[in-house]
């Protein structure tokens, strides 16, 4: 007790060493404010350098202020463990009377809730958890009522009591949807909340406004590598009484790159501005500090990235001098030297760009040739991927009729960014919001230099000494270096979020891969041993040939695929090679039979990682470790701190996951205090583990939840324990509830699934019980089989033999005014195996080529009596040299199916345009039939 009433007594700030870093937006009142409170309460104000406004030891430091990151010591500071965080934690210290969590006081533009502070209304269990964490691990913070220092109060209607109160008591917060978060996740990024706040958010209107033109203003002064835009003759004044001293290069070296093929004249001029901001140009790399070039290769390149020099191109060179403020350059693209010869990957690609203007579309023209693709000003058919803010534009709606790749910019910022082209099925690039312009986050993605870095500047190979490995005795092991340490794994979800656990991982996979082949080469040949089961990843180390066939002759590839492994999944086939990561996918492996070379390589690799896994553990001791502190990644998947499990973290709550931002005395407070909050959370550790997922369910057709999200919710939770788990995607779906045979969208595409079909009995009965019915019936449904032409266990048996196959070779046009809309048609199917094509009546369009032939029906199966079984004989009643256009028959409609059936003439095709009965009977009875009365006739 004594010990604790001496920690009590101790100032608040005893332990504290802060440094205030000037900005035009830290003003000056507010900068001595913060030195005097952190003074008074027994901190150190550490004074910058007068000659340059820098910190003269950043060991005798444990604190910085600053608004942004733009400061020429953030980088040290963050591999030095030292805390940066905005006046706001101070501020919020001073208040509460105990340091505040630095986390959610980052200026980190990673961190991009760092500014919200949230309460929720009338939402699900659920739903409110999952924006709760992720709102925290993106630096945000949470308040159970509403309080004075509130932002956003998340609810689904504006009558809610914390929405009346905010508007009685005039509370500076704005009242969202919670598809504002939804969306903000789904993207990695903080979009305006305009569209989704009350009164009246656009997002609910019936006719949606087209999304407005908006500012870039992420963009300025990095629209391209090479710079444009004139030098002043002189330098601009100081932005702000608070930096009248602080000039751009105060005792910098720079080192103008040849590779910049600037003249004579501009060099001088560069000279001149460099020099009155306190610089100086050098022609040594070694002396530099800072390195201008505008590729990323060359001796001088590779020299200062190694020696981990400010690396920087001429764009940024012209932005800090006319701004007369240090910026880093790794937070633009644009402003970091270019690759030669673009990004593999993207050479044949040829892109076009919608709905961006201004900056905006310049920065993405230079950044796709950058890449090494072709960008074009207008949109063709031979495109390879169409770049848009929105859905709203001609360009969208043809690239979807010529089947062209739709992507936002996020998938071109990161494929420059992570030098490798990005996989299109993320979902995060093909996120459109339905009232925003996507434009007003472009240019804040930035550079992922532990990918640039392995690309263009790996560290140079060493030859290993003979003394680095002892010979061994005989009998003796070998000994293999073991690293045993944690890293924190986190993820956002598309609009949800998981906490994760902290993971104990090996040594990196190369390293411990490496150090096992070593082992396995110096075994002599003749010494065969008995086989054992491989720890952590197969050897990347590819097979010979001849092993490759061997092992192809004894397992067929189906069966090498589907084997189960040790890790749980299906195994990779032997029969596949794995290749090595610098080598080409299809070029022959070269296999090293030395056990002394591979020996020598596992140590190179390991001796190279020494330096990440020391600064690492160095990470691991300081207070707050490396969940809650250090450097981070700019990426989404890198950048969010974990909320720690409640159910397996026996670690109690740090203050920041706990904080309670109920102002004391506050007449908007209901009284709910900080250790009720963390009771709460305390409360959640006791819940108990749920069962694997067993079944995916989808609901079709039953209203038992149609404006009742609070028993949905419950429901949901209930069926989770019961290893069952609620889903809208009809690929996965092996169970689907419904009251009867429809022709809803879930219903026809879930059937390509060949799924459990049941009564809503079996949900009924489920939920009361808590168990579920064992060998459940087959949904009885005889008027609409009879509708169908084949009864439903038929079908499904179709559909299991079908495998998601009964449309592919097929391509199927679709009229955008078709009743159920054209996103319905093309889910179907697609979950069939077939493509969709958006057609509009565009006279230049190229048909697709013939499809593949239509695989015979199981044998034994009768033709039906309402179609005709496909066959060779009668394979064109199908449609082998038919393409087909699914339309209803409104005027607009109408007016179409002449000129398709012109196109497809003048293309050697013959033309069905076809009723939306033709292709719902094809999915549902899961065979591809044709009659008569599908088709629609021309009027006269």
């Amino acid at each position: 007790m004594a010990e604790e009433a001496n920690v009590g007594v101790m100032p608040l700030f005893a332990e504290v060493h802060l440094a205030i870093i000037p900005s035009d937006r830290l003003d000056v009142g507010e900068a001595d404010e913060i030195a005097r409170t952190v003074v008074a309460s027994g901190g150190k104000h550490v004074k910058l350098r007068a000659s340059d406004q820098q910190i003269d030891d950043l060991s005798a430091v444990t604190h910085i202020v600053s608004i942004d990151i733009d400061f020429p010591q953030y980088s040290q500071a963050i591999e030095s463990g030292i805390f940066v965080v905005k006046p706001s934690w101070v501020h919020q210290s001073h208040r509460k009377g105990k340091l505040a969590g630095p986390r959610q006081h980052s200026p980190d533009p990673s961190q991009y809730f760092h500014d919200v502070v949230l309460t929720c209304g009338d939402l699900p269990d659920g739903d409110k958890d999952a924006i709760i964490a992720g709102v925290m691990a993106l630096g945000g913070q949470y308040s159970g009522p509403l309080t004075i220092l509130t932002t956003h109060i998340v609810t689904l209607r504006d009558d809610h009591t914390k929405c009346v109160m905010a508007k009685t008591k005039k509370v500076n917060c704005k009242s969202v949807l919670p598809h504002w978060f939804d969306t903000c996740f789904r993207l990695g990024k903080k979009i305006n909340e305009r569209p989704y706040m009350f009164p009246n958010p656009p997002l609910l209107h019936a006719v949606l406004p087209r999304p407005a033109m908006g500012d870039s203003p992420h963009v300025g002064g990095a629209t391209a590598a090479m710079p444009t835009g004139h030098l002043p003759n002189t330098p601009p004044p100081s932005p702000s009484k608070t930096r009248k001293n602080l000039n751009a290069f105060m005792s910098k070296k720079i080192k103008l790159s040849a590779d910049l093929k600037i003249g004579e004249s501009l060099t001088m001029t560069l000279g001149e501005l460099i020099n009155y901001a306190g610089g100086t140009i050098t022609d040594d790399v070694g002396e530099a500090d800072i390195y201008i070039g505008q590729f990323r290769d060359g001796a001088d390149y590779l020299a200062a990235s190694r020696a981990r020099k400010e690396v920087a191109n001429l764009s940024w060179l012209y932005h800090v001098i006319n701004l007369n403020k240090y910026t880093n350059p790794l937070s633009k693209l644009l402003h970091y030297p270019v690759p030669r010869d673009g990004i593999p990957g993207f050479e044949n690609m040829k892109i076009s760009i919608s709905n961006y203007n201004g900056e905006a579309r310049t920065y993405l023209e230079n950044i796709i040739r950058y890449c090494g693709a072709e960008f074009t000003k207008t949109m063709k058919q031979d495109n390879t991927h169409l770049i848009t803010a929105h859905t709203r534009s001609e360009k969208y709606e043809a690239a979807q009729e010529w089947n062209i790749h739709i992507t936002n910019h996020l998938w071109l910022e990161e494929s420059y960014a992570k030098c490798t082209v990005q996989t299109l099925s993320n979902a995060k690039y093909s996120t459109f919001p339905p009232v925003t312009n996507l434009s007003e986050v472009c240019g804040q993605t930035t550079l992922d230099m532990k990918r640039v870095e392995q690309v263009f500047f790996p560290a140079p190979r060493e030859s290993p000494q003979k003394t680095v490995q002892p010979p061994l005795a005989h009998g003796a092991s070998k000994a293999i270096p073991h690293y045993h340490y944690t890293l924190p794994a986190s993820s956002i979800a598309a609009g949800s979020y998981t906490p994760s656990k902290t993971a104990i991982i090996e040594p990196p996979s190369s390293v411990a891969e490496d150090v096992e082949d070593a082992e396995t080469e110096s075994e002599p040949e003749e010494q065969p041993k008995p086989a054992k089961k491989p720890r952590g990843r197969p050897s990347k180390v590819a097979p010979t040939p001849a092993a490759t066939d061997a092992v192809m002759d004894e397992e067929t590839p189906a069966e090498a695929s589907t084997a189960p492994s040790s890790r749980g999944g299906p195994r990779r086939s032997t029969a596949t090679p794995r290749h090595l990561d610098d080598e080409k996918e299809n070029t022959s492996p070269v296999v090293t039979t030395s056990g002394r070379a591979a020996r020598a390589k596992a140590l190179e690799r390991i001796h190279s990682a020494a330096p990440d896994i020391a600064l690492y553990e160095k990470e691991t001791k300081r207070k707050g470790g490396v969940t809650h502190g250090g450097r981070r990644s700019a990426q989404l998947e890198d950048l969010s701190s974990p909320v720690p499990d409640p159910k397996k973290s026996k670690k109690r709550k740090s203050d920041e996951n706990t904080y309670d931002v109920t102002a004391e005395g506050s007449d908007l407070s209901d009284g709910e205090t900080e250790a009720k909050f963390a009771k709460g959370v305390k409360k959640a550790k006791t819940t108990p583990d749920l069962p694997p997922v067993m079944h995916r369910m989808m609901v079709t057709g039953d209203d038992r939840w149609v404006g009742n999200m609070k028993q949905e919710d419950m429901d949901k939770r209930k069926l989770r324990a019961l290893g069952i788990s609620l889903t809208l995607d009809p690929m996965e779906v092996d169970i689907l509830v419904a009251p009867s045979i429809k022709r809803t969208r879930k219903f026809v595409a879930a059937l390509a699934s060949a799924p459990l079909v049941v009564d809503t009995k079996y949900l009924d009965a489920a939920l009361k019980q808590n168990k579920l019915i064992e060998n459940p019936g087959t949904l009885q449904d005889r008027k609409a089989e009879e509708a169908m032409g084949c009864t439903l266990v038929d079908a499904l048996k179709r559909a299991k033999l079908n495998q998601h196959h009964l449309l592919r070779g097929w391509s199927i046009f679709v009229t955008h005014e078709i009743a159920g809309g054209f996103e319905t048609y093309k889910e179907i199917i697609n979950v069939n195996g077939g493509e969709a094509f958006l057609y509009k009546g565009r006279t230049g369009l190229t048909l697709p080529k013939r499809r593949l032939r239509v695989p015979l029906p199981p044998a034994g199966s009768a033709p039906s009596s309402s179609g005709t079984q496909v066959d060779d004989k009668e394979e064109c009643k199908v449609g082998y040299d038919h393409i087909y256009l699914v339309s209803g028959d409104s005027d607009a409609e109408v007016k179409l199916w002449k000129t398709f059936r012109a196109l497809a003439e003048k293309q050697g095709l013959a033309a069905r345009v076809v009723k939306s009965e033709w292709l719902l009977n094809a999915a549902m009875a899961q065979e591809v039939r044709w009659d008569g009365k599908w088709e629609w006739q021309q009027p006269a």
